[in-house]
């Protein structure tokens, strides 16, 4: 009797081993780009695992980072081509100047003021954006390491920007770089560790993080912050008809886990910073930060009223008040 028990019971186990993961109840794919060493990259990978954790495994995401480029990120998930994605607000700056609102110079300074201003309203904004232009939900914000200049020679007055050919990766910022005399030079992202190599462009404004990893520091030895639009977002959104046939109890539990990791990404934003920054100097990248007296030189309307200028324009022709938009950041920081 004690044989056929325990042969009874392996006979379960190995039936119980064998048998198939239950399925999940919503399967799902999010596409995304590869950003090694960027708050968005760690963040967006964790997007899965919490979300099978909230569910209880009823909802299952696959990330994809090679199915679409970034230009596409938003118009993918817009179309139905892909169920959810990781976007990134310069792509649409250009289209859509609400998108480049923190790349305003002088207007939004750092990710406290972001967050704060995220909170205010710029966060509804921004989620009326996604539903109504781009037929999607959007789940989590985020915002990149904090955007910095990486140059082969200092740049740390207003003088040194005359002439030189930098990358960017927005509108405004390209704006202010011609107000300011240098050359905004477009160079594809896999292109530029070559380009700065070869003298093809003398810089490129990007997130620390980012540069980091891409191992601009080796290259270019010179790192400022000169705080000209230094956030700038991402988002997770899930296309609206997808998400409207999830079930309502799944709704909320995704939407829970993944505000609580959009709360996580934005309190520990400057840990990260640090971390990264300690990386870049051991690179041997000497790291400057511009002192109040030189951004007052930088702020001024000589270099910024080309930037809003342009910023205004592009709003009004969509039929927006971008003044007032500008006015109601200003009111909510107290500036």
């Amino acid at each position: 009797m004690k044989m056929l028990s325990a042969l009874f019971a392996g006979v379960l186990m190995c039936l119980s081993a064998s048998a198939p993961a239950k399925a999940a109840e919503v399967d799902l794919t999010m596409v995304m780009i590869p950003g090694p060493g960027s708050i968005y990259q760690e963040t967006v990978l964790k997007v899965p695992d919490v979300v099978s954790k909230a569910t209880n495994g009823r909802v299952m995401i696959t990330i994809n980072n090679s199915l679409v480029k970034g230009t596409q990120l938003a118009p993918s998930v817009r179309d139905g081509r892909a169920q959810m994605s990781a976007v990134l607000h310069p792509y649409l700056s250009s289209g859509d100047p609400r998108m480049g609102l923190p790349h305003l110079p002088g207007l939004i300074e750092n990710i406290e003021e972001y967050k704060f201003v995220w909170d205010a309203f710029y966060g509804k904004m921004l989620a009326d954006i996604w539903l109504e232009k781009w037929n999607s939900v959007v789940l989590a914000e985020g915002a990149f390491c904090t955007q910095n200049l990486w140059s082969t020679s200092p740049i740390q007055s207003i003088e040194d920007f005359k002439g030189k050919k930098i990358r960017v990766n927005n509108t405004e910022s390209a704006h202010l770089l011609n107000a300011l005399g240098a050359k905004p030079t477009p160079i594809a992202w896999g292109e530029i560790p070559s380009a700065l190599q070869r003298g093809l462009i003398d810089g490129i404004m990007s997130a620390s993080c980012a540069g980091h990893q891409h191992g601009f520091g080796k290259i270019t030895k010179h790192l400022q912050n000169w705080k000209t639009g230094p956030i700038v977002g991402w988002a997770v959104l899930i296309n609206k008809d997808v998400w409207a046939k999830i079930p309502a109890d799944l709704q909320a539990q995704m939407k829970q886990a993944l505000w609580d990791l959009q709360e996580e990404a934005f309190h520990t934003y400057y840990a990260y910073q640090a971390s990264v920054e300690k990386k870049i100097e051991a690179d041997g990248a000497k790291f400057w930060v511009a002192p109040d007296s030189k951004l007052n030189e930088l702020f001024v309307p000589k270099y910024t009223d080309a930037v809003y200028k342009a910023w205004y324009d592009r709003a009004e022709k969509l039929g927006i008040d971008g003044k007032a938009i500008v006015q109601r950041v200003r009111t909510t920081l107290g500036k």
